[in-house]
This record gives C-alpha cells, structure tokens and sequence, in this order.
C-alpha cells in the first residue's frame, strides 16, 4: 500500500475526475493508481499487459478509496496498434478528464547492436502509444473546457546517455511533442504535464530490451538504489495540482548538473559521457 498521501489541495484537484493510466500493474503505475484512488477520483481505468497484477492493483485501489470509486481494468499492449485503439476507444466512452501515460520500457544496448525493429517498438510503447491515447481524449476535454495530460517521460528525455539509444529518442519525442501539444492547448484549458523521473526502484531496468530484443533481466545497481516510487507519485501529483508543466523528480545531485551542463557548458558534458561509455566497456570487457 502507499505509504504517503496527497495534500489536500492534490485531493482537491483530481477528486471526480475520470482517470486513464497505463502501465498500472507495478512500479510507478502502480504507485500512481493508489494514490490517485486516495484522490477521490470518480473513475479509474487502470492499463497494462498483465490482468492478474491489474486485478491486484484494483483491489488495494477499492480498499483506499470510498465506495463511488469506479476502477476498470482494460488490457492494452502497447506495442501494438490494434490493442491501443481499443484502449483509446474505452477512454473515449469513458469521458476522460486526465490521461496519464506512464506505460513504456527501456533499452539497453549500442545503436550499431540494436535492430531497427527494437527502436521502432521502443518508440511505440514510449512515444506513439501515448500520442494515440491523447488524441483519443483531448478533443473531449476541449469540449468540457478542461482536462490534462500527464506524461511520464525520463531525465534520459533531457539528457541522453550512451547505450541507450532507443530510450532516449523515444523520451525526447515525448518532450518535443509535450511542448508543441502544450503551446496548441494553452486557450482551450486542457493542460499538459511532463514528469522526468531520475532512478526509481521498479523493474524497469529488469524489463529493459537490449538490441536482439530479449529481456535485459537484470537490476540495475542505480535503480535499486532509486527513489520510492510511492514518494515520486506523491510528488508527481502535488507538482501537477500546482501548475508545473515540465519538471524533473527524483533527479539526483549528478543529473541536474548534468542538464545544466546541456546547455552552458556542451562540451565538458560531452566528454564526461564518453568517459563513461569508455568505463562501462572496459567493466564489460
């Protein structure tokens, strides 16, 4: 169960409110579901490949929340066009006040070693699933003069690392799409939110794809030491209720010097990461 809460004025926020969320079996999904049922909202489509860690997740889900608590569980793989057009169809009969695209996966390998069929299901799952779901719900909020779209991307979506190539494109579309989606919608009062989460401890690494496609089926020392994923969807939602459009979370000291460097300082960040491709080749060796 959660361990943290919602400040009232987050309760306040999204308490009514018709919810979508994919990848709602675990990790981060999973922690954003409870918190949102805490929330108060009306409805809550929970999403993902898995029905029995789904089934999970609405019990914990009906046990925090009141009784008018309406959660769904529809199964979407998002890697799949035909499954997200079913799901984004649900969500249109659901009459989605917020959508919260959180679903996707990892890479893990060099570009030279990653088939070109990887980085097109990785851009699926991370970017174009998404897409699709936001152009399903958004002209229903246009209609009722409200709504949001929230969308977990990566602090790999503002600064991309070596060995993950697929990762990190797929995070920047979403950034880039965020931005022109958010400029379109500014009089309309639907309002677009992107999350850049730092490491987490979650499967993610453990479900991460390498350049054949296999599992990478391993846990990352850096997202085993990782934030609490009940604390980062606290955080999420607070940040959401306040008005943050873009903003990064559990980003570490490294990482926020890092995207500074981005912009004032290019090529000192520059050599930094390859002399940490540089290391990581020679710990594989």
């Amino acid at each position: 169960m959660a361990t943290t809460t919602c400040s009232n004025g987050t309760k306040a926020r999204f308490e009514g409110k018709n919810v979508l969320l994919t990848g709602a079996s675990s990790g981060l999904g999973r922690s954003l579901a409870l918190q949102l049922a805490s929330c108060g909202v009306q409805t809550l489509l929970l999403s993902a490949r898995k029905q029995a860690e789904l089934e999970k997740v609405k019990a914990q889900c009906e046990t925090l929340a009141s009784e008018s608590l309406d959660v769904q569980i529809v199964l979407a793989d998002l890697s799949d066009k035909e499954s997200v057009a079913k799901l984004a169809e649900s969500a249109r009969t659901a009459n989605i006040d917020v959508l919260v695209n959180n679903g996707g996966v990892s890479s893990r390998s060099d570009f030279v070693d990653t088939s070109i069929e990887v980085d097109e299901t990785v851009m699926q799952i991370n970017f174009l699933s998404g897409a699709a779901l936001a152009k399903a719900v958004v002209p229903g909020m246009i209609q009722k003069g409200q709504g949001a779209i929230i969308w977990i991307s990566s602090v790999q979506g503002l600064l991309a690392i070596p060995s993950r190539t697929s990762y990190c494109a797929s995070k920047h579309a979403v950034q880039g799409y965020c931005e022109s989606m958010r400029a379109e919608l500014a009089s309309t009062g639907v309002t677009v939110h992107v999350a850049s989460p730092g490491y987490i401890r979650t499967n993610l690494s453990l479900s991460a794809v390498t350049g054949d496609g296999k599992a990478y089926g391993k846990v990352d020392p850096t997202t085993a030491a990782g934030a609490d994923p009940d604390e980062v969807a606290v955080t999420i939602l607070d940040a959401v209720t306040k008005g943050s459009a873009d903003f990064t979370v559990a980003s570490g000291f490294s990482a926020t010097v890092a995207i500074y460097l981005r912009t004032l300082c290019p090529a000192v960040l520059r050599s930094l990461l390859n002399k940490r491709y540089e290391k990581s080749k020679k710990k594989d060796d």
